[in-house]
């Protein structure tokens, strides 16, 4: 393979790679469970597995050695690795190659002197081979000796390098070294110190290259290397950097340590005073508990006086007889150099007193390691010799175990220039020792005053190398040691199991093995085999090989609890707990949680020892570290709570740590269990006088449940404020900032800041915990004479309605305690400092919304200042109730009461004194000259006694008397609660927000509000305004008469009073009549006036504008606005100062079914300036009415035989009451083409008398009146047309009305009166509830047409339509009488002409659309088209009527007559051409179109048409064409004629917008029989 292939122009390998880039390391330990240590390497796609065993006994005896191991290594290529497979033999030469080279490797980094006499076996098999393999091999094998807990020197990191191109590349792949030219270098280095452990290579390499290529091969080591640590995860192997050391100058075992409660306090106290203030977490905020950052920050930030407890509490733990932690490993002598026999005093040391109590208390002299140590100053340069000459003779007289130790022990030696360093090492002594301090007081020492840096890392160095050789080695030999006395068959010391125990060991009795300690436990002896067992545990553990030292636990813990030693039972419980944590990575709750519950258990209830709590708690902290330590916080809440609780400051803090866990479970934080066990902890903080905590314990809970304290002192400071403009902030509502937005009418954020400010219980339901929090502080504050914010916490104790009623009332009497020691202390006088405040509080309940205001309330109905719009519109509050204006207004003097609804919530009972309102006053007019006070402009009422028993609702009424003109804002109600405290109530309501500026938008600003407002004019009327007799229940169709009574008692005129009514087609009136006396009213007769000389028809001239008939104009000139409904009655010209005058007002029935009216009136004293809207001072009145069915009428068309043009209207009337009977008296039909006869003429009055549950039909004809037959009846019509026309294309909207129309009213009596509908205010009636039902359909059939332009676009009535109405009195009982109607009856005669308004003008281009958009265009043109074509479909436009005359005998004994056929057209806009067919009936079945139904009566051969069959002709609109034919009959009798067929095709003027043709075929509906004979 050439260099080119090798690498790229671009700098690439044939893999992808850069020249500098690794392969992809993937690795892991621990992959057999049956080796002492085993990893599994892939770099690249080569792939090792490597098995360690050892240390062991050597196989054979030769191969042993009495002072180090012997190292053993096999190599293995599996068969599949390589392209080539093939099974290589033991004794092939690249297996023994690679085996020695790893072998030589290792034995230069094992420290096989640690293991004399026993064998290590690496054993490695090459799974897949690409490039590297010796690399490979070294770095798995190193893994595995980790993971086997082999002591090693260092790491051993190996890779290879080349050189290619003039490039040096690393980490050859199986390409790059299969080539020739390409030299491969494998590097194996130790990483911390840099020495290399091997350097091989199989091929020539330039010197000059070769530094660069070794370079970049230590780069790749130190890569790997990083690899290697990160995947030791499993906590088997020990490194040194690790390990803490601990000294200490007084062993004593019977040092026990013992600490009571108070002991406990006093070093929490400690710990805490030792931080800084506490302040609040990070995760606390404003509004609640931030979970980002709560899952995210460290939680051992959060309580630093915890970390300092646990500290000092683990780093005080003292030696004990059931664990060997605390024992002497080693033994460390110190001598000087500058004494005369360094040596001698070593040796003094030696045989001291110390060390032998320390020999005598530990596991035997022989098993001590002895240390020592010469100390030099090393600035002291006149000594160098001397010094090196002691130490010479120091380790010739000790060995190996021995040090020199140079340092500055003279501050003499110190310059000026070690000012700098004196302070770091200062810093870093006081770091040291006070994670370690003893929890006794030590004396104040001064550390590290006479170090360098360069004397501390010194130390370090010494303190290292002791370790590694001499500690470590020496507590690796105590593991053997006691390995051997332990097993009678061992597999080594790290990953095995034993089965030792007493009965594998002697047969030493139990009471030689174990004795009772003074503290009532039993302890084994030293040379016991359970002591052995916890020390081999121990030795193991510290040593970090947790695997090995859990399974002696484990065993060691049988033996314990066998003989109930059970103080060494719950630390061999405790330890394997721990284990398991630091080694199983993976491990389940179920493994480790149960141990440590029953090690605690065991510690609290089963052992004597006066320590057990200090091991208890001691246990639970460990625990509760390694859960973090792991991220287990779900579990820690648990552990926690099961320590001991034996102090309250030791509660607190675990209470509070178990708090700050729920925070951080995964995968939802607990905020509501944080919350519990906050305040729980503030408990103990407060037990154990530690207030600050205890504090910001409940600060948190406050703010994790969100609640707020409420209230507010309000005091005559704040009344002088100066007022401001709109704010968004919403706080606790002062009084400065009520009055701020008052006066100026801005955001009234304050309802929503009272709402938000409801306790804890309404959002989050834990009442007792927010009760208890605000009880808690409240009681602080008071303590602490914080008045203030202790008013804030008991008030809002009061806004918890579930709180218990004697809970209740003791929070009242402190609340109002609190208040009387507060004026006391800040005025000392009360009833100034009752007058001088008020506080906001949550008692009682005042709903701002509920809160309503009333104008002269002796007087009926709800007084408002309102718009009205005189098109029938309903009058509305100024601006479109944008609150910008207030829309009650009253006259000066008038009574104005305010109407509040007091609402108890707590189950106590409290009473309210001297209840009234707090108000704002703008003086205007005349008033604004001088100065006007509240005091002065308004007499506001004061209600002496409110008694509101426990969540009792009660209704208070103030009066409010203004005295000058101007504006009124009601801000709240003040009160005496339990006639001490007083209070006041904000009643300030927000109004609409805004959103006009980008400000606006971003932010939360509201419009000024003046719902609770009113104003106050001088020149505003004032009428009284009554109703009498309204029913609550009607007959639907009959009339009640009720009046309307207005008279005004102000001083100035009203020159415009008006009426409005919901329901106009429910509603009647008569024209105002003036009156003197109150119960003065004219009988105007009644509205069915019976009359003899109304005829039976009569043609009369009606207005045919569509308007809305809601208001009445009764005083001033009516408006001549186009569809104004102020056009019905006449008006009087004006009401003067006490003058009164009554409407009658007629009630209908009109629709079955429950119905609220609606009445308003309005007055104003200026007459009225503008036609189209007039603000009013209104009354309005709502009644419920329910309405009872009565008669059900329905209408029914059929076509006439006898005419064409004539149709046959049937009425049906139902009697729907059960036991009256009903007398009909009058029928009146109005149309403006047809009149109505009756079919058969009977004035009889039992034959139109309707029984209960009974019914009668009525039939009329209805024919075209003879006047207008020829009479062009399109005017209505072509109005519609037109305007439509206009509205869609023109850019100027329809403005003008239609023309009065000439109806033609038919009537037919069934009594000897009649009823006259032409000329009595029974004709506006009808004609209201006729304008009323066609706005409905047209509101339903075209939406997309404007109310407003109903009445310039579509004729109250249409030519075609006929309206009937029937008249009906009741038989027995009360009198009744009235009328039912039906509107807009259609004969099935076409009359869509609409469509015709979709074609565009043929003069004049459009300018603008509907809404000025296509879209609105197009939509209404397409309604209406699909109207038009949905009405062709289903309506006739020609009728056929045969008329047979008289017929005559032929020669042939035939009869032959003469046959009139008239087509009649009802079309009145389209003409006809059509084609009639005249069938035989035996010519049915080939004439009539598949699918069409024709139905023929009577025999097909009794007659047959002659001469011509087919016809064709034409009709014009509305016209009459006649077809001549003659038929012949066999004999003489009734034959059925009806059997032809008609084909017509519509003449259209000009394209109507439809995507149906106007072609039709019609044929027969029912059977024509005529009799042909002689006469």
């Amino acid at each position: 393979m050439s260099r080119q292939e090798l690498l790229s122009p671009e700098g690439l390998r044939v893999d992808g790679r850069r020249a500098n880039e690794l392969r992809r390391i993937s690795c892991r330990a621990s992959v057999l469970n049956s080796a002492d240590g085993s990893s599994y390497y892939e770099q690249g796609n080569t792939k090792v597995l490597v098995a360690v065993y050892g240390p062991r006994e050597p196989r054979s005896k030769s191969l042993a050695h009495h002072d180090q191991a012997t190292i053993n290594v096999e190599f293995n290529i599996a068969p599949f690795s390589t392209s080539e497979r093939r099974k290589r033999s033991k004794g092939d030469k690249r297996l023994l190659e690679v085996a020695s080279f790893v072998k030589q490797t290792f034995e230069g980094a094992i420290q096989t002197t640690v293991y004399p006499r026993s064998q290590i076996d690496i054993y490695i098999h090459l799974l897949q081979h690409d490039g590297g393999t010796l690399e490979t091999c070294i770095n798995a094998a190193t893994l595995a000796l980790v993971d086997a807990g082999i002591s090693m020197v260092d790491y051993v990191c190996a890779c290879t390098a080349g050189f290619i191109d003039e490039t040096p590349v690393l980490d050859l792949n199986f390409v790059e070294e299969s080539s020739i030219e390409t030299p491969d270098l494998t590097v194996a280095v130790l990483p911390r110190s840099g020495n290399i452990a091997l350097l091989q290579m199989e091929s020539r390499l330039h010197s000059s290259k070769l530094e660069g290529v070794l370079e970049l091969a230590t780069e790749g080591c130190k890569h790997i290397h990083k690899k290697l640590d990160e995947a030791d995860g499993q906590g088997a192997p020990y490194f040194l950097d690790k390990i803490n050391v601990r000294f200490t100058t007084d062993f004593n075992i019977e040092k026990s340590h013992i600490l009571s409660s108070s002991d406990v306090d006093g070093l929490v106290n400690s710990c805490a005073a030792a931080c800084v203030e506490p302040a609040d977490p990070p995760f606390i905020g404003k509004d609640g508990v931030i979970l980002d950052a709560a899952m995210a920050d460290d939680i051992s930030t959060w309580a630093p006086w915890y970390t300092l407890f646990r500290q000092q509490w683990v780093g005080d733990m003292q030696p004990s007889e059931h664990e060997t932690f605390m024992h002497p490993v080693a033994c460390l002598f110190i001598a000087s150099g500058s004494e005369a026999d360094p040596i001698g005093a070593l040796r003094a040391l030696q045989t001291s007193a110390a060390v032998q109590r320390v020999l005598s208390c530990g596991d035997g002299g022989t098993k001590m390691l002895f240390y020592y140590m010469l100390l030099h100053d090393g600035r002291d340069t006149a000594a160098l010799q001397t010094i090196d000459l002691q130490f010479d003779q120091v380790r010739k007289t000790f060995g190996q175990n021995s040090a020199l130790l140079k340092i500055n022990t003279n501050t003499d030696l110190l310059g000026a220039a070690d000012a700098g360093e004196r302070i770091k090492i200062s810093s870093i002594w006081s770091s040291d020792i006070s994670a370690t301090r003893p929890l006794a007081a030590q004396p104040e020492k001064s550390y590290g005053e006479m170090l360098t840096m360069r004397d501390v890392a010194a130390l370090r160095d010494a303190v290292k190398l002791m370790l590694v050789r001499s500690v470590v080695p020496h507590m690796q030999y105590v593991i053997r040691i006691l390995s051997d006395q332990t097993a009678s068959e061992r597999r080594g010391i790290t990953g095995r199991l034993f089965s030792a125990g007493r009965r594998y060991l002697n047969t030493t009795s139990k009471a030689e093995n174990t004795y009772v300690g003074s503290d009532g436990e039993v302890y084994y002896r030293h040379k016991s085999p359970e002591a052995m067992l916890r020390r081999l545990a121990d030795c193991s553990f510290m040593l970090k090989d947790y695997r090995f030292a859990q399974s002696v636990y484990q065993i060691a813990r049988r033996d314990f609890q066998s003989e109930k030693a059970w103080l060494c039972y719950a630390g061999a419980q405790e330890m394997i707990g721990v284990c398991r944590l630091l080694w199983e990575v993976q491990t389940t709750k179920a493994e480790f949680d149960s141990v440590f519950d029953d090690a605690v258990s065991t510690y609290v209830h089963k052992t004597r020892t006066p320590r057990r709590h200090f091991l208890a708690v001691r246990c639970t902290v460990v625990y509760y570290e390694l859960l973090k330590h792991h991220r287990f916080y779900a579990f820690a809440p648990g552990a926690l709570l099961r320590g001991p609780s034996f102090s309250a400051s030791l509660t607190a803090l675990l209470n509070e740590q178990a708090a700050y866990s729920y925070l951080k479970a995964v995968p939802r934080p607990n905020v509501r269990k944080f919350a519990f066990y906050a305040m729980l902890a503030s408990q103990a903080f407060q037990r154990a006088h530690m207030g600050d905590l205890a504090n910001r314990c409940l600060h948190m809970v406050r703010v994790s449940l969100k609640g707020r304290p409420q209230g507010h002192i309000r005091t005559d400071s704040d009344d002088k404020k100066s007022h401001g403009k709109a704010t968004t902030d919403v706080k606790s509502p002062t009084r400065a900032s009520m009055d701020e937005k008052a006066a100026t009418l801005s955001q009234p954020a304050t309802y929503e800041a009272t709402v938000d400010k409801v306790s804890v219980t309404a959002k989050t339901k834990w009442t007792a915990i927010d009760s208890y929090i605000n009880h808690e502080l409240g009681r602080q504050s008071m303590a602490a004479h914080n008045f203030d914010e202790a008013f804030q916490y008991f008030m809002a104790l009061m806004g918890d309605e579930k709180t218990p009623p004697k809970l209740q009332s003791k929070y009242l009497q402190e609340l109002l305690q609190l208040f009387l020691e507060s004026s006391d202390q800040l005025s000392g006088d009360n009833d100034g400092r009752k007058q001088a405040s008020a506080i906001e509080l949550s008692i009682p309940s005042i709903d701002p919304q509920l809160v309503r205001i009333i104008m002269s309330p002796e007087l009926e109905g709800e007084d408002a200042m309102l718009e009205w719009r005189l098109d029938g519109s309903s009058p509305s509050k100024i601006g479109g109730g944008s609150g910008l204006q207030p829309s009650r207004c009253c006259s000066v003097g008038e009574v104005v009461a305010v109407l509040l609804v007091v609402t108890n919530p707590l189950a106590i009972g409290v009473t309210l004194s001297n209840l009234t309102l707090e108000c704002a006053f703008e003086a205007s007019g005349d008033s604004a000259t001088t100065e006007a006070t509240v005091d002065s402009a308004l007499d506001i009422s004061v209600v002496p006694t409110v008694i509101l028993e426990g969540e009792q609702t009660t209704m208070v009424t103030v009066q409010i008397v203004p005295r000058c003109a101007g504006s009124v804002s009601i801000l709240g109600a003040k009160y005496l609660l339990c006639d001490i405290l007083p209070s006041f109530k904000s009643l300030v309501l927000p109004g609409r927000r805004m959103n006009d500026t980008k400000d606006q938008r971003m932010g939360i600003v509201h419009t000024p509000d003046t719902t609770l407002g009113f104003s106050v004019n001088s020149d505003l009327p004032r009428l009284e305004v009554t109703v009498d007799d309204l029913p609550d229940t009607l007959m639907s169709g009959s009339m009640h008469r009720a009046c309307l009574r207005v008279a005004n008692s102000g001083s100035l005129a009203c020159h415009s009073v008006a009426m409005w009514v919901s329901h106009p087609s429910f509603v009647g009136i008569r024209p105002p009549r003036l009156c003197n006396d109150e119960a003065e009213l004219v009988d105007d007769g009644g509205m069915y006036v019976p009359l003899s000389d109304v005829k039976n028809h009569e043609r009369v001239q009606v207005p045919n504008v569509l308007r809305d008939y809601s208001t009445f104009v009764l005083v001033g000139k009516q408006t001549d606005t186009p569809g104004s409904s102020a056009h019905c009655v006449e008006p009087l010209g004006s009401l003067r100062p006490g003058e009164a005058f009554t409407v009658p007002i007629w009630i209908r029935g009109d629709r079955v079914g429950a119905h609220t009216l609606s009445l308003c009136v309005g007055a104003s004293s200026a007459a009225t300036a503008r036609k189209d809207l007039v603000v009013m001072r209104s009354r309005q009145f709502e009644v419920d009415l329910l309405v009872t069915a009565s008669l059900r009428v329905n209408a029914f068309v059929r076509p006439s035989a006898r005419n064409p043009r004539e149709r046959l209207l049937g009425v049906e009337v139902e009697n729907m009451q059960p036991d009256l009977s009903v007398q009909l008296v009058q029928t009146t039909f109005t149309s403006g083409f047809y009149e109505l006869v009756p079919v058969s003429s009977s004035k009889e009055s039992h034959r139109t008398l309707v029984g209960p549950r009974q019914s009668i039909s009525l039939v009329y004809r209805a024919r075209p009146c003879d006047t207008m037959v020829d009479k062009p009846c399109d005017s209505p019509e072509m109005f519609a047309v037109r305007a439509l026309r206009q509205f869609i294309y023109s850019s100027e909207k329809p403005s003008s009305t239609p023309e009065p129309i000439d109806l033609v009213y038919s009537n037919n009596f069934f009594t000897e009166q009649g009823i006259d509908c032409t000329h009595s205010s029974l004709q506006s009636y009808i004609t209201r509830s006729q304008a009323h039902r066609r706005r409905n359909v047209l509101r339903s059939g075209y939406p997309l047409i404007p109310d407003k332009y109903h009445s310039a676009m579509f004729p109250l009535f249409e030519s075609f339509g006929i309206d009937f109405v029937l008249f009906w009195s009741q038989v027995g009982g009360a009198e009744r009488a009235g009328h039912h109607s039906i509107s807009g009856i259609d004969l099935g005669v076409p009359h869509d002409y609409l469509v015709e308004g979709l074609n565009p003008p043929t003069e004049g281009a459009a300018r603008t659309w509907l809404s000025d958009t296509i879209h609105d265009r197009e939509a209404l043109i397409q309604s209406i088209a699909s109207r038009s074509e949905a009405a062709l479909r289903s309506e006739r436009p020609l009728d056929v009527l045969i008329r047979v005359e008289a017929a005559q005998q032929s020669d042939c004994s035939l009869y032959v007559a003469d046959v009139n056929i008239s087509v009649y057209n009802h079309s009145w806009r389209y003409g006809y051409q059509f084609t009639l067919d005249l069938l035989s009936p035996h010519e049915l079945d080939q004439f009539v179109a598949e699918g069409a139904k024709m139905e023929h009566s009577g025999s097909r051969a009794a007659w047959s048409w002659l001469d011509e069959t087919r016809h064709s002709s034409s009709v014009e609109p509305h016209g009459l064409t006649v077809v001549r034919a003659r038929l012949s009959c066999y004999a003489p009798g009734m034959i059925d004629v009806a059997v032809w067929r008609l084909q017509a095709s519509a003449i259209m003027p000009a394209a109507v917008f439809s995507s149906k043709s106007l072609d039709c075929i019609l044929y027969p509906t029912q059977p024509h029989f005529v009799h042909v004979g002689t006469v």
